[in-house]
């Protein structure tokens, strides 16, 4: 098996640091976090990590904290559905009102309007052999290279377009879960599943994983089920330890254990062994579980950000730090930076599209704080963006004219 550490991270100025307990709660009481509903948690390949919560996305890159949202980047909402990175180290950002790729300090959105996406609200996001997968309520479109493909109705005669989860199998077969049944597409076919033809307690599938030994287990409002080939068995609260029926996340570990979000809760199943865990005082529904390189488990809930870890996790602690890079844009135009050391800023102007208008400056400034007033008469009226940028630190502010 492999070794578990303990110690998460050793960041400045927010320092982690272990602890006996194995659960901590990191909400916006003891964080910057801005909203205490976790849906998504990654960490991509630098170690910076990325929250989504209903309020926007969350970035701590181990010196601060940034907060993305409506006013102040281009994210085409604030409410986060979920977060994948890929093998290039880019981050793709499902909302209810589009799709956001992070690449660098650049973001690009994609929507039903620019692209082939079916619709706006991107449930789920899968990437696997380099190819993306992205659930919505109107079908699935798979991005590999410069192809696209759109599945729904029309184009591959599933019978259900509102795609809640879904997984992939070795054989490239993708399971959707609907609030209609479970739906498989196969290379020559598909297969329907439903209370009325199969052992599925519930129409309302919510939750899909294919473990590592090819079994599928299937969450819905009603219980838990597995499929190892041919065999279905079904779990409740009356034949487990499941702290509710509504099963609302799936994931695996390293070690061929499932754990598994309810709306009350979760557990952990190694299929013979059911272990439970106390991750708060008060129950709390589960969106989300991200398990990192360290077997620390990352649980979104209603509540709060959880992280628990059976042999002691890490406890973010604040530490003040002084003389950090500020940028701040008062009134429309007035613009005002401070730089604890000297660096090369740039400052650019962009509409709400992300197209280019004008870059103020771009050039080396001096230490310390920096002052003065934009003309904006050469815009026309309406929303722009102004971006502060320096080689250790990025910002965007949201401006409107009004003519």
């Amino acid at each position: 098996m492999k070794k578990r550490l303990t110690i998460l991270f050793l960041y400045l100025p927010y320092i982690l640091f272990a602890q006996s307990d194995n659960w901590k709660v990191f909400s916006s009481s003891n964080t910057p976090l801005p909203n205490n509903k976790i849906t998504s948690t990654i960490i991509d390949h630098n170690n910076i990590m990325y929250f989504g919560t209903h309020e926007g996305l969350i970035v701590f890159d181990g010196n601060k904290w940034k907060k993305h949202n409506t006013e102040n980047s281009l994210i085409p909402s604030n409410k986060i559905l979920c977060i994948k990175v890929d093998n290039k180290n880019i981050k793709w950002v499902g909302t209810t009102n589009g799709l956001l790729k992070i690449e660098g300090d650049n973001f690009t959105i994609m929507t039903s309007e620019n692209s082939l996406l079916p619709s706006n609200k991107i449930r789920k996001i899968i990437i696997k052999n380099n190819t993306k997968y992205f659930a919505t309520e109107k079908g699935m479109l798979i991005i590999k290279g410069s192809k696209m493909t759109l599945i729904n109705r029309k184009t591959h005669n599933i019978p259900e377009d509102n795609i809640i989860c879904f997984d992939i199998d070795k054989d490239n077969n993708i399971w959707f879960g609907t609030n209609k049944g479970l739906i498989v597409l196969e290379k020559n076919g598909t297969k329907i599943f439903n209370k009325e033809n199969s052992e599925l307690p519930d129409n309302h599938v919510w939750s899909l994983k294919i473990d590592e030994n090819e079994n599928v287990w299937i969450g819905t409002k009603k219980g838990l089920l597995s499929i190892d080939e041919n065999k279905w068995t079904g779990y409740n609260k009356k034949n487990s330890i499941l702290p509710s029926n509504i099963i609302s996340n799936l994931t695996t570990d390293d070690y061929d254990r499932l754990w598994i979000g309810t709306d009350n809760g979760i557990v952990s199943f190694d299929q013979s062994e059911w272990k439970t865990y106390k991750i708060g005082k008060k129950s709390n529904r589960i969106f989300s579980v991200f398990i990192d390189k360290e077997d620390n488990k990352w649980i979104g809930t209603d509540k709060a950000l959880i992280v628990l870890n059976e042999e002691g996790v890490s406890e973010l602690k604040r530490k003040e730090h002084n003389n950090l890079i500020s940028f701040t844009v008062v009134n429309n135009k007035e613009i005002t930076y401070f730089l604890p050391i000297s660096a090369k800023v740039e400052i650019t102007i962009y509409n709400l599209q992300g197209e280019k208008i004008e870059t103020i400056i771009e050039e080396k400034m001096l230490k310390g704080k920096h002052h003065f007033y934009y003309n904006t008469n050469t815009l026309n009226g309406g929303s722009y963006f102004c971006k502060f940028k320096t080689e250790r630190f990025s910002s965007t502010q949201r401006i409107v004219v009004v003519k």
